[in-house]
């Protein structure tokens, strides 16, 4: 049955990569036609959010990032390339999410460019959308540095330009992003008019800058972003069975469908009587704490080959749900600016205040509170712990963790001994973006 997952799995890269293609035509005539109007206007950016949260983006990089680091497990001698961190230039996966964040970038800048004309467009909305796009921009390059490193900044829709792009300094990028993340704070509004937390307001922006802040050792910044979102008590933490639901009091930014099941739900939770063709590791399954309500709540088991196996199961769809029941792909969620903050913090020497932060993270877990007495090092780590088992499957967020805080070869080249090299921690350049783009270079070791 394993084998009939991963044919449902091609079938869905098929598909998905049919649906993300961009018409010539259509984008060609978009700047006239779609910013004509109010409604046409807010659809284009509406349609940012749809194609970010698309399979081949926060999806399968969850997966992707989870087998090259240490929660991912796979039993298909296909997805060995990743857990062994030995992906060929060619692979297409990576080309997918690669092209996926630079068509989103593509609508962003589109979105910009258009909203720049005078166009008869009601002003406050122009400002709102402007934030969002600048947002949405900001986070793709969030995810392409942090795979990539270096990677081109393309900011116009003008093909001559793009088309032989330079790789531009991931530090460079930073600074560009945190610019463009002020201008949204700025511009948008910090309640986001429908009801819904599927477009992103003020605090998404502003927990986005704390995310930045953080990676490029602005700590001081970073605890200010992100108290700035604690602060506002427009959300609270809730327990695990309803962190993921639609309208979640804990979500600071969800992207919206109206099927009411999310793409992490189709890809992890298996077919009745199949098993899950990502299971998490063994690893991951031993850092939980005993009597961690999060293991209970969002890991299940399945029997393959005689052994016991564990899948993801924060998201509880995989078919169509209409009741209270129904869920939304979480973007930005309550739990990691608390993560954020204490991290922030830690790294201030503030080890009291770091340690309340994951403590209260704990507390909704179901365990005790971690003694405040810590140095540098053993403040850090527990942040790392307690982001491990609470942000495990959302975004490849353990990738990135283990980047910024230093431990990528430590505890990588501890688990996978023989296979795993420091240069592993970028991914290659998808080699068909070097063959269409001379000016393009690859990362070192591939």
């Amino acid at each position: 049955m394993v084998y009939v997952r991963i044919i449902i799995l091609v079938l869905c890269l098929t598909s998905c990569r049919k649906l993300l293609t961009v018409p010539a035509a259509d984008s060609e005539q978009s700047a006239d036609g779609v910013f004509s109007s109010d409604a046409s206007a807010d659809a284009a950016v509406a349609d940012l959010y749809y194609n970010m949260g698309m399979y081949y983006s926060g999806n399968l990089l969850s997966v992707i990032n989870g087998m090259t680091a240490d929660e991912g497990n796979t039993l298909n001698t296909y997805y060995q390339r990743y857990l062994n961190n030995s992906i060929p230039s060619d692979d297409p996966q990576m080309n997918q999410i690669w092209n996926t964040y630079y068509k989103v970038i593509y609508r962003c800048n589109a979105v910009l460019e258009g909203l720049s004309a005078p166009n008869g467009l009601t002003t406050v909305k122009v400002l709102q959308w402007q934030g969002e796009a600048k947002f949405m921009r900001a986070l793709c390059y969030y995810y392409l540095i942090n795979c990539w490193g270096d990677v081109p900044y393309i900011t116009t829709t003008d093909v001559k330009q793009t088309a032989k792009a330079y790789r531009s300094p991931a530090d460079s990028i930073t600074v560009w992003m945190q610019q463009e993340l002020q201008s949204a704070i700025n511009l948008l509004p910090e309640v986001v008019p429908g009801g819904e937390r599927v477009r992103a307001g003020k605090d998404a922006a502003m927990m986005l800058m704390a995310r930045i802040c953080l990676q490029s050792e602005q700590s001081p910044a970073a605890e200010f972003y992100a108290t700035q979102v604690l602060n506002s008590g427009r959300y609270r933490l809730c327990v695990q069975d309803s962190a993921f639901l639609y309208n979640s009091p804990q979500a600071i930014l969800q992207i919206w469908n109206d099927n009411g099941f999310t793409w992490p739900g189709q890809l992890f939770i298996p077919l009745e009587g199949d098993a899950s063709y990502y299971p998490l590791s063994a690893d991951l399954m031993a850092a939980f704490e005993t009597g961690d309500l999060r293991k209970t709540a969002w890991t299940r088991s399945f029997t393959y080959g005689g052994n016991t196996w564990y899948y993801p199961f924060k998201y509880k769809q995989r078919a169509t749900t209409t009741d209270e029941k129904r869920e939304y792909l979480m973007v930005f969620r309550l739990a990691e600016l608390y993560l954020l903050r204490a991290e922030a913090r830690a790294r201030q020497e503030n080890y009291t205040d770091a340690i309340a932060d994951l403590n209260v993270i704990r507390a909704v877990a179901g365990l005790d509170p971690l003694d405040a007495n810590h140095t540098r090092t053993s403040c850090l780590a527990a942040v790392e712990q307690e982001r491990r088992v609470e942000l495990f499957c959302e975004w490849g967020d353990r990738w990135l963790t283990l980047q910024r805080m230093g431990t990528i070869n430590n505890v990588l080249g501890t688990l996978k001994p023989g296979f795993w090299k420091d240069w592993a921690a970028l991914y290659p350049i998808p080699q068909q973006e070097l063959d269409k783009d001379p000016n393009l270079t690859q990362n070192p070791g591939y």
